[in-house]
C-alpha cells in the first residue's frame, strides 16, 4: 500500500517528514485491515472466502503484509525497485 501511496504522492524533493508520514500511515491502515480480516474470519469461518468482496479485502491483507515484508527487507531486494 506504501509503494501505492508513494507512486501517487512520488515526486522529486519530497520531505523527509511526509515519507514518515506515508510510512506511518501504512502501518497504520495495514492494522486496521489485518484486524478487519481477522474478525470477519472468526465471524464467518469457513465461509469466509465464498465471498467476492472478502476474497477482495483478503487480498489486500496479504499484499500490504508482503509490502512490508519487501519495505524491510532492504538492499538485499534491490533488484525488485521500480521507482523512477
Amino acid at each position: 500500500m506504501l509503494n501505492m501511496l508513494q507512486m501517487a504522492f512520488e515526486a522529486d524533493g519530497l520531505s523527509k517528514e511526509f515519507r514518515t508520514f506515508l510510512a506511518g500511515t501504512n502501518y497504520i491502515f495495514t492494522t486496521v485491515f489485518i484486524c478487519e480480516a481477522s474478525l470477519k474470519i472468526v465471524a464467518f469461518g469457513d465461509t469466509y472466502l465464498d465471498n467476492a468482496w472478502n476474497k477482495f479485502d483478503f487480498f489486500v491483507v496479504v499484499s500490504s503484509i508482503f509490502d512490508i515484508i519487501m519495505e524491510n527487507a532492504g538492499s538485499s531486494m534491490e533488484f525488485l525497485t521500480v521507482a523512477p
